[in-house]
């Protein structure tokens, strides 16, 4: 064998080694990992529930848990008042809400449809979502706003849930000031 193909030969097994050796630190598809397949369908969860315009608890049921978790201060402020806990939550701190005249979202001009990004993450999905808000100290001209709305996705469903709404003083007289 000459020395020119004894160094293919040699450069051959080593582009062989180097693959192997690729593959077998590659991280195998299996818990903690999740397939492209199932980040699409927990973003369209998401979508689907913003975009549902069906009665609240035939909602609820559809996308969230049992158990389903929410963080916004507005409705947690509303369990106080109904005991509620899990789904129902959710449910009845929004019925409460209408019977006080007390708003949960508002977002000052932030639709929660079309979102301008949508990204997944194992078992986790943020939108954001764009909107044009009055400037405070010249109403003659406004400026582009964003609100986020993330959610943990178990089994098809959201189990949690958080965004950027806050209480602010007033708030629970009516006043949806963010």
């Amino acid at each position: 064998m000459r020395n020119t193909e004894r160094i293919a030969w040699a450069i051959a097994i080593l582009a062989s080694a180097v693959a192997v050796f690729a593959l077998w630190q590659r991280p195998a598809a299996g818990p903690g990992t999740t397939s492209q397949a199932e980040l699409d369908s927990n973003k369209q969860i998401l979508l689907d529930f913003f975009s549902f315009e069906g009665p609240r608890d035939v909602r609820a049921e559809r996308f969230m848990t049992d158990d389903y978790i929410q963080h916004n201060p507005r409705l947690l402020k509303m369990d106080e008042f109904t005991g509620a806990s899990g789904r129902q939550s959710w449910i009845q701190g929004f019925e409460e809400a209408e019977r006080r005249g007390i708003r949960i979202v508002d977002l000052g001009g932030i639709p929660l449809r079309d979102p301008v990004i949508v990204m997944a993450e194992g078992d986790l999905v943020t939108a954001i979502y764009r909107g044009e808000m009055t400037d405070p100290d010249d109403p003659n001209r406004t400026y582009e706003a964003f609100a986020f709305e993330t959610v943990r996705i178990r089994d098809g469903k959201m189990s949690e849930h958080w965004d950027q709404v806050t209480l602010a003083p007033g708030w629970m007289n009516g006043v949806a000031a963010q």
